[in-house]
């Protein structure tokens, strides 16, 4: 294996570093867009002698040299490599991923392939997955800032490998995709600021099995007692955090609940919610403030009729698509709402548009009922009846939404305040949703507002509702109905993301115990064994399945029923039985949950080790808490006993024949349930694919702005525009030095390029050439000159071919004296022009005649 040179630009202690040991550790390192400053921070605060080998992935762009290299190696004395093929790690080392390729690591060596060029690329996920495979329990993987998902796969092969996973804090990160979804994952050992990792990353290898992990984020959760435990339980079971919420009206709902549920206290009432996942449903609706209506301020749905919606068809005429969003839709009647308006105006003007309009919320259920379509007869009564009568269909007390109108509706679940916003959108109705936020949240959704919708589009709000500081990018239609037009494309500050809660827990990372500490002094632990005794002995085989056929729990000696089946193992009852057992129970499950009574089936076969038996079977809905299961109990049905030598008896034609067709009778009758059954569910798998399909469409429109093959290219542009914004900021820097040093010399210089056209000039030069600053680029021909006996241009030119300097006294017109030089201006390519310098000889000659004859 061939030992490779450390990067040039590194400086002479660097190259000195001892680096021929093998690592204790290897550490990847996982970066993108805002990663280069990420990776400074924690390289600053590395030490250059840590025994640790740091691999690190971005995602570079593949048309540009990266300057990674150079950049880090003035932050940190550590050595810097460019990954080669078959390159061998080594202690004390940093290495680079090169551009258009991925790496792996495989028995302590780098090996690099080319990328899918034109695919999906997850570099930082394949190099953590073969560092978990190579170094296992050394492995240490680092999440810093980026855009997307790269990194939260392979960070699960780390930590079930024993190694560690840091990720930068959300709030540090420039761009918090990778960062939070590394935290998603759960997996995260330690999260912190890039300048902290250093410090963690030490105090682990020094000490794995004592190595307490947390999150430096945990230090900014409030101490809220009660409050804090119900806030911990939404952000837990429905992802939301109530505290970007006002507090005022968080802490007034949370008290009417208080109140209702007759708990004496806040501490009371969470211990009730701890345990009952009902009144947290209820709450949480209740949280969210879901009160709406068709046509809500029938005056602005007016304005909107009449004025906006035909400025929004007109325009939407020329792409032939109108796209409208509705965040905060809750059950739906605004949604259906503007659907009819945009509906009625789109025909009404004949133009030929594809009308979709999303409408999202945070709460499951809501959305389930807006996507239904049905309304009670008082829902429909405000609306006007011409809507009413052209877009429902009347069934009983109910009132339907029609399919044609249904169909342009697309529900998805969407929380405003973290999730991306729905782009290229013409109409953006949120109305009295963003009084229950606070400022800085407020602020953020109006930026993801302006973010989503169209140059044009129009943005309508709730009428206690403002646009805040973003007056300048939103055009005031009705300030009463507040409806606004979006001015500009403009990349708002406030897009970013919003710092989220810490992590609800500690974890401590320390080897579990498995020795027992339980003393058996009293006799307790014996009832659990005697009930279980009990059950094996009287209660007959039970099954405890969830709403999802899984077997929960069996009671009883059920091992002669369930049989594992070939391949993968599966919890699926269904698949762990066969015969006639299978059928009569997947009916019996179906029926038993659509009624939601219990269904008994006697005669039921089955085969089991000791022949066949028949069965009564009895499946019972079970409701614990908001979760449905279901009990099936398989009673052995008795049969007459059978001796030996039975006594024959005389053979009954007739009563033979009865008893067979009564038989058949009741198998025909189980056939036809089971039929029955099986098109119900049918029927239901029906309607579960129409739903998917509708989740599937919301799901496409948010991956065309959250796509990751984008996200990887603006990963790229974003790390390129970081380092030529550092070598812009050294040129300027170096162009200032060069301006200063001229100035200071007092010299006239003039700069000709290789057609002796001025390039650059100091000011000293005007007191022998009538030069202005706009002369740049003429000619050094058109330019007077106050000089005596000057071929200029021949002798710029002899400079240009023989590349020898000219040097010699001159005069000039208004009697000064100058040295003038004229020098080859030498470039990396070769001559690039001419400098002319006249230094100004005139005080010199003055004096040095003036001693040779003192008397004149």
């Amino acid at each position: 294996m061939n030992e490779r040179e450390p990067n040039q630009t590194s400086t002479e202690a660097k190259q000195s570093v001892s680096s021929t040991t093998k690592p204790s550790y290897v550490v990847g390192v996982g970066a993108s867009a805002g990663g280069l400053e990420a990776l400074e921070r924690l390289f600053d605060n590395m030490p250059k002698d840590s025994g640790m080998a740091f691999v690190v992935v971005q995602h570079l762009s593949p048309d540009f040299k990266s300057l990674m290299d150079e950049l880090l190696a003035r932050r940190t004395d550590i050595t810097i490599f460019r990954v080669e093929d078959g390159m061998q790690l080594k202690a004390n080392a940093i290495y680079l991923i090169p551009p258009k390729k991925n790496m792996v690591l495989a028995d302590g060596s780098l090996w690099l392939t080319d990328q899918d060029i034109g695919g999906l690329n997850l570099p930082i996920d394949i190099f953590f997955r073969s560092l978990a495979k190579d170094a296992k329990e050394k492995a240490i993987a680092v999440v810093l800032s980026g855009t997307g998902s790269d990194g939260s796969r392979g960070i699960q092969d780390i930590h079930e490998s024993g190694g560690l996973v840091v990720v930068q804090s959300i709030q540090s990160a420039a761009f918090d995709g990778m960062p939070r979804s590394a935290l998603a994952t759960g997996l995260a050992d330690v999260v912190c600021p890039p300048d902290s990792m250093a410090s963690r990353i030490l105090e682990y290898i020094q000490s794995p099995s004592s190595f307490i992990s947390h999150s430096d984020q945990d230090d900014d959760l409030p101490d809220a007692g009660e409050l804090a435990t119900i806030f911990k339980l939404f952000r837990n079971q429905y992802g939301i955090d109530f505290s970007m919420y006002k507090p005022t009206t968080i802490v007034r709902r949370i008290e009417r609940r208080v109140k209702l549920s007759r708990c004496s206290s806040l501490a009371e009432y969470s211990k009730l919610v701890e345990g009952d996942s009902r009144e947290l449903d209820v709450l949480y609706r209740d949280l969210l403030v879901e009160v709406t209506q068709f046509f809500r301020d029938l005056e602005a749905f007016q304005h909107l009729r009449n004025t906006i919606m035909p400025q929004l068809v007109e325009r939407a005429a020329e792409s032939g698509e109108m796209r409208i969003w509705i965040p905060g839709c809750a059950t739906g009647e605004e949604a259906y709402s503007l659907a009819m308006l945009a509906t009625e105006c789109i025909e009404r003007q004949n133009a030929n548009i594809d009308l979709k309009l999303f409408a999202s919320d945070v709460h499951q259920t809501s959305m389930e009922t807006a996507s239904s379509g049905v309304y009670s007869s008082t829902s429909v009564s405000r609306m006007p009846i011409e809507y009413r009568d052209k877009f429902f269909t009347r069934i009983g007390d109910l009132y339907h939404i029609s399919t044609e109108l249904r169909q342009k509706v697309i529900f998805a679940p969407h929380d405003i305040t973290k999730d991306p916003p729905f782009t290229r959108i013409d109409l953006i109705s949120c109305r009295n949703v963003l009084i229950y936020f606070n400022q800085d949240v407020q602020k953020r959704v109006l930026s993801l507002f302006h973010f989503g919708l169209t140059v044009g589009g129009v943005l309508f709000l709730g009428p206690s509702e403002s646009i805040g500081d973003l007056e300048k990018e939103f055009e005031p239609v009705d300030r009463q109905w507040r409806i606004y037009r979006k001015l500009r494309n403009v990349r708002l500050a406030d897009t970013g993301p919003i710092s989220p809660q810490p992590p609800l827990n500690r974890v401590v990372f320390t080897r579990p115990s498995y020795v027992s500490t339980q003393t058996r002094g009293d006799k307790s632990w014996l009832v659990p064994e005697v009930y279980d005794h009990l059950l094996a002995k009287y209660v007959p085989p039970s099954l405890l399945i969830n709403q999802h056929l899984e077997l929960v729990h069996s009671f009883g000696d059920t091992r002669r029923l369930l049989v594992q089946p070939e391949g993968k193992a599966t919890l699926d009852v269904l698949r762990m039985v066969e015969g006639d057992l299978r059928t009569a129970m997947n009916a019996a499950l179906h029926k038993a949950s659509v009624k939601g009574e219990s269904i008994v089936f006697e005669g039921v076969r089955a085969r089991t080790n000791q022949g066949e038996q028949t069965y009564r079977l009895v499946a019972e809905p079970y409701l614990k808490g908001q979760e449905k299961m279901f009990l099936i109990s398989l009673e052995e049905m008795t049969q007459p006993n059978v001796t030996p030598q039975a006594e024959a008896v005389p053979f009954d034609s007739a009563d033979q024949s009865a008893q067979r067709i009564v038989s058949l009778e009741r198998e025909l009758d189980y056939t036809k349930e089971t039929l029955q059954a099986t098109v119900e569910e049918l029927e239901t798998s029906n309607e579960e694919l129409q739903s998917a399909n509708e989740e599937l469409v919301a799901s496409n429109e948010e991956l065309q702005s959250t796509n990751e093959e984008l996200h990887g290219v603006n990963e790229e542009l974003f790390t390129v525009n970081s380092e030529h914004q550092k070598k812009i900021t050294e040129l300027t820097q170096l162009t200032e030095d060069m301006d200063h040093l001229l100035k200071s010399t007092r010299i006239g210089t003039i700069f000709l390029d290789t057609d002796l056209k001025i390039r650059k000039f100091t000011a000293e030069a005007k007191e022998a050439f009538h030069i202005l600053d706009q002369d740049i680029g003429r000619p050094i021909s058109h330019i007077a000159h106050n000089l005596k006996d000057v071929e200029l241009i021949e002798e710029a030119q002899s400079v240009l071919s023989s590349m020898r300097p000219v040097e010699r006294a001159i005069e000039s017109r208004t009697g000064g004296s100058y040295l003038m030089r004229l020098l080859p201006y030498a470039g990396s390519s070769g001559v690039d022009g001419v400098v002319l310098t006249l230094i100004d000889t005139t005080t010199i000659i003055s004096l040095h005649r003036h001693l040779e004859d003192p008397e004149t």
